[in-house]
């Protein structure tokens, strides 16, 4: 008797035993490795696509006080421009927030909110995720026209404090256009720059977000300045916006 209890004993912890390691089973350290190495193999890479530069003129016309003349008072412009996705994911559109007002009484304003598509995937492609920045901003006080903007030889960091209002560019913007995130106001003072199209364009750099490279916007045109019909002729305008190279997850659609 006592040796049948001491076989059903050593029976019951054997099948235990078994039975509990089928429950169980462990994942050895190599098999667990092979599994992170699968996952991330079959994880989306990211790939480089190009958006459209916007080229066609952009001026508001809403005036929301004020007369419709800086007349030499700048204007301080205001443009921050974020990406949507669209259309089941398959187009990148720009939602661009743009405001021009003076800098001193009566402070004209105008402001206006525009939205462009920018990019279309090829067929059979959605994107399931942007990675790198969905936006950017800048701030900057618009010289009277026919003004130089930044003399050459000098000392730019007061003239660069008047003219971005006391902003600075962040390092990560300045990163992005190849320069040092600590450069000096003469080396941050060469993505300022200006040239003639009609009126003058002044040609900004993003205060923050990697998105847009550079915003071409004119500001006192020398006359009346905030536009009243749709043509953008001698009014306050976005003229340009350029574009860095975008990073995106790109997947087949369904």
């Amino acid at each position: 008797m006592k040796y049948n209890l001491m076989m059903a004993c050593s029976l019951f912890a054997f099948s235990n035993t078994i039975f509990g390691q089928v429950k169980n089973p462990s994942v050895t350290p190599v098999e667990k490795n092979k599994q992170i190495i699968i996952s991330q193999a079959n994880a989306p890479v990211a790939e480089k696509i190009v958006l459209e530069d916007i080229v066609e003129s952009l001026c508001p016309q809403t005036l929301t006080r004020g007369d419709r003349e800086f007349d030499g008072n700048g204007p301080k412009i205001k443009c921050r421009i974020e990406l949507n996705l669209k259309n089941n994911a398959t187009e990148i559109w720009a939602k661009i927030n743009f405001e021009a007002k003076e800098t001193k009484q009566d402070w004209s304003t105008t402001s206006a909110i525009f939205n462009i598509k920018v990019y279309t995937t090829p067929y059979g492609k959605r994107i399931s995720q942007i990675v790198s920045d969905k936006f950017s901003r800048t701030e900057f006080v618009s010289p009277p026209a026919g003004f130089q903007l930044l003399v050459p030889g000098e000392d730019m960091k007061a003239p660069l404090n008047t003219f971005f209002d006391g902003q600075v560019i962040a390092g990560a913007v300045l990163a992005a256009h190849g320069l040092p995130i600590d450069a000096a106001p003469a080396a941050a003072a060469r993505l300022v720059s200006s040239y003639m199209k009609d009126n003058q364009v002044t040609v900004v750099p993003s205060l923050e977000g990697k998105l847009v490279k550079f915003f071409h916007v004119v500001g006192d045109t020398g006359g009346e300045d905030i536009s009243n019909d749709n043509n953008c002729k001698d009014d306050t305008r976005i003229e340009k916006i350029e574009f860095f190279p975008l990073q995106v997850i790109m997947v087949n659609s369904k």
